[in-house]
């Protein structure tokens, strides 16, 4: 008892869900029937306010997302400048570099260190060979503003000074340094400015080069202002309230503010960016790491400064929207009044030719001399509908084989109900403002239409794709994701001539059983290629395919093929009245689509 018990309750369940899904759908056919009801005026206001609606709630989402994408971009930008800042102190230091290689290795200092290890230290001669070291010192570096001075020691005897004398160093620390070069072996040191030396000490043992012995010869400690280049490179950041410091992990080497090292944030990362709290007030904080110097690079300034820089942008794209919004509403009307009306003509004649009556289709279409898209498209329809006309009562007595398949193939070439979704498709699509995509779509029905009523029953290969293509571009707008095509064409390929629009209805074949039949996206191929003195067109889907039995009876031409499309069996008998010789193939497999190859011989036929 417990059991049925439970059971009527979960079937009752069953029913409560089962009657609720059924209730939400027939109020959605509810809704959809009074939409269909109304006028094309109201019809019109309502889809103008729910996209109103639509536009206003996206572009502020879009907005929002914008402002975050800008001030990172801010912010970015903040931390590339920092990034550049810190490039150009490094070349600073590297030209420090250079300038002591080029010292410790210019041939005449060389010669003149080499003179001086000959003379007796305490000789008249020594020290006169000293003043012309210092000069020559002197001419190598006094264009250098950012050296303070040099100092050349030979490590014991004899020590001199070119340029302005510092105090701060201790001779323990000279020593350390001194030793420091002699492990560099002649390499380029350089030891960080602290709180108590404040420049940048650097240098190299002299090692002489002229005969490759590599033997001391002195060495070379350069002192450099290092707060004159940040100075100087500064102007490169371009916020106007920073406050830049620059700082070991022991010392401040430069600062603008007045925080200590010890209030200065530990940071690990090499680069980035934080927003911080600094007595009260929000502050943007880009950092920099040099990997040369190993010198922390911190630029901290108010963030007020990007924030009123978004606050303009804001403004500004907010305006901008609701301006051109309402220039796009104007706009809209306006284009919906000029498409709208003969887009309704060319239903109204499309659905008189269904009726068969093909002059009183051509009176509904008044040429207005229009010579857009859709006045082109005018009169290349009523030129089709003459050409139906004449084609059907002129060719009336013909042999009724040939009567069918030029009668059917017409029909392939330019479906009615090809044309009348076609149009139906551009209606609402210019009613729900996509007129970028009518054009676009309009343009490729002329070039079909224009194909399909050439004079000429062949064409080459090159043109019959590009017809194809125009085809597929117009079912693609009307299917969407549900299909997509690929077409290839070998370049020896293009120049042979083919019977005109004969793989259009092959496709049109494929969509009819590829997609409209198929939940899941449909893939067609259209090739053409030379193989031997063959020119072989193929259309081949990965549609439903066809059981054996099925593709036996469509080889032998027992069934009459379904579809919208003339049908494979006249494509057969269209190919058999223009070549004595040809191939005509197909095959599929269940679940895995079908395949038709057309094999044509290279050679131009007598038309």
């Amino acid at each position: 008892m417990k059991i049925r018990g439970k059971r009527r309750n979960i079937d009752y369940h069953v029913r409560w869900k089962d009657d609720g899904i059924r209730e939400n759908f027939m109020w959605i056919k509810e809704i959809r029937k009074r939409f269909e009801d109304l006028s094309l005026a109201k019809k019109m206001l309502l889809v103008y306010l729910i996209l109103l609606l639509l536009t206003f709630v996206i572009s502020i989402t879009a907005l929002q997302a914008s402002f975050k994408i800008y001030d990172q971009q801010l912010y970015e930008k903040s931390q590339q400048e920092l990034d550049f800042f810190s490039q150009r102190v490094n070349s600073s230091l590297e030209g420090l570099e250079q300038i002591s290689m080029s010292v410790a290795t210019d041939a005449m200092i060389q010669e003149q260190l080499a003179k001086m290890q000959e003379l007796p230290y305490s000789s008249s001669a020594y020290y006169y060979e000293l003043q012309e070291l210092r000069s020559m010192l002197q001419n190598k570096i006094g264009s250098y503003s950012d050296i303070k001075n040099v100092v050349y020691t030979d490590g014991d005897r004899i020590s001199i000074t070119v340029g302005t004398a510092i105090s701060g160093l201790e001779s323990a620390r000279i020593k350390e340094i001194l030793d420091r070069f002699h492990e560099a072996a002649g390499s380029y040191v350089f030891f960080s400015p602290t709180e108590t030396y404040p420049y940048l000490v650097s240098g190299r043992d002299i090692r002489e080069i002229k005969n490759a012995s590599l033997d001391y010869m002195g060495s070379l400690m350069f002192s450099s202002d290092v707060a004159g280049i940040l100075k100087k490179e500064e102007e490169t950041l371009q916020a106007e309230h920073s406050d830049l410091y620059v700082y070991t992990d022991t010392d401040i080497i430069y600062r603008e503010g007045d925080m200590s090292r010890a209030e200065l944030p530990d940071i690990s990362e090499k680069r980035g960016y934080k927003i911080i709290n600094q007595s009260g007030t929000k502050m943007f904080l880009c950092y920099e790491k040099s990997e040369k110097t190993g010198w922390m690079y911190v630029n901290i300034f108010p963030y007020s400064e990007i924030f009123g820089k978004t606050w303009a942008v804001r403004v500004l794209m907010f305006g901008s929207f609701i301006g051109l919004f309402l220039i796009s509403i104007i706009a809209l009307r306006i284009l919906s009044r000029l498409l709208t009306k003969p887009l309704d003509q060319f239903h109204e004649s499309i659905r008189i030719v269904e009726n068969g009556d093909f002059q009183a289709a051509k009176l509904v279409l008044k040429d207005t001399g229009r010579k857009d898209e859709v006045g082109i498209l005018t009169r290349e329809f009523k030129v089709m509908l003459d050409k139906i006309d004449t084609l059907i009562y002129e060719n009336y007595e013909k042999q009724l084989l040939l009567k069918d398949t030029k009668y059917k193939m017409l029909q392939a070439q330019i479906n009615p109900h090809f044309l009348y979704n076609t149009l139906n498709t551009l209606n609402w699509m210019v009613r729900g403002g996509k007129n970028a995509d009518v054009s676009k779509m309009i343009l490729e029905l002329g070039k079909l239409l224009r194909a399909a009523f050439a004079k000429e029953s062949y064409t080459t290969v090159q043109d019959e794709i590009r017809t194809v293509e125009s085809y597929m571009a117009i079912q693609k707008f009307r299917y969407q994701n549900r299909v997509e095509f690929e077409t290839y064409m070998s370049e020896d390929t293009g120049g042979y001539m083919v019977p005109r629009m004969i793989l259009q209805p092959l496709v049109e074949n494929s969509i009819y059983y590829g997609v409209d039949k198929s939940l899941s996206t449909c893939v067609i191929r259209v090739r053409a290629e030379v193989k031997d003195t063959w020119i072989v067109l193929s259309v081949e889907d990965n549609g439903s395919g066809m059981e054996a039995e099925e593709l036996e009876e469509v080889r032998k031409g027992t069934i009459t093929p379904k579809g919208h499309g003339i049908g494979l069996k006249n494509i057969r008998e269209r190919v058999k009245m223009a070549y004595e010789d040809s191939g005509f193939v197909i095959d599929s497999r269940p679940g895995e689509g079908t395949r038709i190859e057309i094999w044509l011989p290279k050679q131009q036929l007598d038309r």
